[in-house]
């Protein structure tokens, strides 16, 4: 196979993956094939509705190692890293809303939503159209178009001594 550009790379390795992340009830959140300064890079950020473990991590980069070298899909030499999106990842497709359903989130507006930019509560219910977060009793409903950014809210918690 001739030298393919990052995109037909990312194309074909979700091909070859997916019944493999199938399987294994392995989403794969994110694919990014570039160059970084040690070289070119495949990226694979990989979760599962538990969470995803380092073992699960080194099998999904074994078995991608594998079949990309049995496949030759890529030439020039390469580093394959695989990882979890990490807890403060973006909250972007509908997936990643409904895994959240039922948690705090918090969502930065463009414009006011009843007043603030800044909404944190319960995700209480969502659709393709609008999120719907609960907070201190009240629910505010915010157009999916309007959210610069939303993420899981983390309570690190802090302990007293």
């Amino acid at each position: 196979m001739a030298n393919i550009n990052g995109t037909e790379v990312t194309e074909r390795v979700k091909a070859l993956a997916q019944a493999y992340l199938d399987d294994n009830s392995i989403e794969l959140v994110e694919i990014m094939y570039r160059r970084e300064q040690g070289g070119m890079v495949l990226r694979l950020l990989v979760d599962t509705p538990d969470g995803i473990r380092i073992a699960e991590c080194e099998a999904v980069n074994k078995f991608l190692s594998k079949t990309l070298d049995e496949e030759d899909v890529i030439k020039d030499s390469y580093t394959i890293e695989v990882a979890s999106p990490g807890l403060d990842r973006r909250l972007v497709t509908d997936r990643d809303f409904e895994r959240v359903i039922g948690k705090d989130i918090e969502a930065t507006t463009y414009e006011k939503i009843d007043g603030k930019k800044v909404h944190v509560g319960k995700l209480i219910g969502m659709d393709k159209e609008m999120v719907v977060i609960e907070s201190g009793g009240r629910s505010t409903v915010i157009p999916r178009k309007s959210i610069a950014v939303a993420r899981l809210r983390i309570d690190i918690g802090v302990c007293d001594e």
